[in-house]
Order: structure tokens, then C-alpha cells, then sequence
């Protein structure tokens, strides 16, 4: 068994699969072989069981493929061919499933083992750092260069269209909230959510001005990591601790949580602290968070 999962690294690369990937997929093979021995044994399930799992899925498959063009073609003429073929597969689907319940409850099993293996990965790895690289346009650069101490602080900030005098209110509200002098110099940091299923990728970070503010806007899948690197690079780059300030997200913190392991998105702030917490050891170089 274990020379089997060693082969993973070394074969699927020639597939077009990174090692990383490669790496990544052996905990999916024992999930799989595991399942495969759960259903054998749980629902005695032999070749004949299995074809009708198999069975089962081809069907809804193929259902679900023909009500799709049904509905993709139905102010046309050519809808009723399609729902006549739809309903066909749908007949078929309900009495393979009435004349061989095992396919259900057998597809049934692997697909909520599939979803919980899912959930319970992306838990566990929700506070991984995620981003392998932070690149800075040379807008970015430049703006960060203006700042005389080096201490770079960053303000989260949803993304959005607004006005020079949006930035001014939101500039007052922090400096007010946090007890900043008017001379310090802040940053501004929006973060648009991507694609959630890419799990590690680089960050690239421009740099624009609003009014008199410099405001720093990114693309990533989850929100909460983007900022932790953010601030990572910016203590490498600038060799100054950097700070970042967050105000409280309304609603029940189960909901943000779950919001957060779904979308990417909740409560932000104390996911970036943990982010740091457990990407960066030592304290007098992680990043400092603040949050009103």
C-alpha cells in the first residue's frame, strides 16, 4: 500500500498533473479505498450491487443533462423533442431506482462520504496561508515607498464603486476608532472574492489613487488569506511590522463561520489572526491586527 501511494508523485506528473497536486491527491486515494471497503461490506455490495450504483448515476446524469437542453431550448420549436427524450430518461431513472433500490442508497452513501471528506478538509485547511507568492504592481510599489517610517498600515475594505469623499468618511471613522493622528499614513485594501476552488495561487496587488487616498485592490478566493499574506509581504518587504484594522461583521458568528468555510467570505478579522498566528511563529514579526 504504501509503495502504491509513493508511485502517485512520480506518475502523475507525466499526466500534466503538478507535484503538488500529486502530493495533495494520496489522502484522496485512501478516501476512496476506504468508501470502496465501507460499501462492499456495509451493503454486501457485489459486482451486480455496484452496476446498479453505477447505473444509477449514468441515469441521473443523463437526465439531468437532458432537462438542462430542454430548458435551454424551450421558447423554440425544438423543445418538444427534447422534453419528450427528458421525460424518457426520467421514467427510466425512477424505475431503475424502484427495481434496484441498492444503486440509490449505494450513490447515496458515496456522495454524502464525498461532501462530509469535502467539509471536513476544507475546515481543517481553512487557516492555511493558501498563497504561494504576493506580487505588487509598480503603482503598489510606489505608493508604499511613500511612506516615511515604513510601518505600513492596511484598512479592509469590501469592494465597491465610491468617491474620493466615501474614502474620506471611512479614513475619519478608523482614525477616530483606533485613535490614528491625522499625519500617519494609511492604506486602504479591497479584496474581491475569485474562484473558491483554487486552493493556492498568487496574489497580484495594484495600486491605485482616490482622491488623496492610496488604495490597494487584489483578486482572490478567499478574502481573510489574501490579507494575511498581504501583510506577510509587506513585514519582508518593508522589515517593519505591519498593521491592519478591521471593524466587527454584523451577524451570528455560527453564520459568519459558515459563510466563511462556503463562500470565503464572513468574519474576516479574527480568520486573518489566526492566518498569521499560524503562519508566522514568532510575535515580534507577525503582523498586528486591530479590530473595532
Amino acid at each position: 500500500m504504501a509503495g502504491l501511494l509513493n508511485l502517485i508523485p512520480r506518475y502523475l506528473p507525466r499526466f500534466g498533473m503538478a507535484p503538488e497536486w500529486a502530493r495533495a491527491s494520496r489522502p484522496l486515494v485512501l478516501v476512496f479505498m476506504a468508501v470502496a471497503f465501507i460499501v462492499t461490506i456495509a451493503f454486501s455490495a457485489d459486482v451486480d450491487a455496484q452496476g446498479g450504483a453505477y447505473a444509477t448515476g449514468v441515469l441521473v446524469l443523463i437526465t439531468s443533462a437532458s432537462v438542462a437542453v430542454t430548458i435551454s431550448v424551450w421558447n423554440q420549436a425544438l423543445r418538444w423533442p427534447f422534453l419528450a427524450i427528458a421525460l424518457v430518461f426520467a421514467y427510466t431513472t425512477a424505475m431503475n431506482v424502484f427495481e434496484r433500490p441498492e444503486g440509490i442508497r449505494i450513490s447515496s452513501f458515496f456522495i454524502a462520504a464525498m461532501i462530509g471528506t469535502s467539509l471536513l478538509s476544507r475546515a481543517l485547511r481553512s487557516t492555511e496561508l493558501r498563497i504561494t507568492e504576493v506580487v505588487l504592481d509598480p503603482s503598489a510599489v510606489a505608493l508604499i515607498e511613500e511612506d516615511e517610517d515604513q510601518i505600513i498600515r492596511l484598512i479592509a475594505r469590501r469592494p465597491r464603486r465610491e468617491t474620493a469623499a466615501d474614502l474620506d468618511r471611512a479614513d475619519a471613522e478608523v482614525r477616530a476608532f483606533h485613535g490614528l493622528s491625522p499625519e500617519e499614513r494609511v492604506y486602504f485594501f479591497e479584496v474581491e472574492r475569485g474562484d473558491v476552488s483554487d486552493f493556492e495561487h498568487t496574489l497580484h496587488v495594484a495600486g491605485k489613487r482616490v482622491g488623496r487616498h492610496a488604495v490597494f485592490c487584489a483578486i482572490s478566493p478567499v478574502t481573510a488569506n489574501a490579507l494575511a499574506a498581504m501583510l506577510i509581504h509587506l513585514e519582508r518587504m518593508t522589515g517593519q511590522v505591519p498593521h491592519a484594522y478591521f471593524s466587527w461583521t454584523e451577524g451570528n458568528p455560527i453564520g459568519n463561520l459558515l459563510k466563511f468555510l462556503i463562500f470565503g467570505g464572513g468574519d474576516v478579522a479574527p480568520i486573518v489572526r489566526e492566518v498569521l498566528r499560524r503562519a508566522i511563529p514568532d510575535p515580534a514579526h507577525r503582523p498586528i491586527v486591530h479590530v473595532s
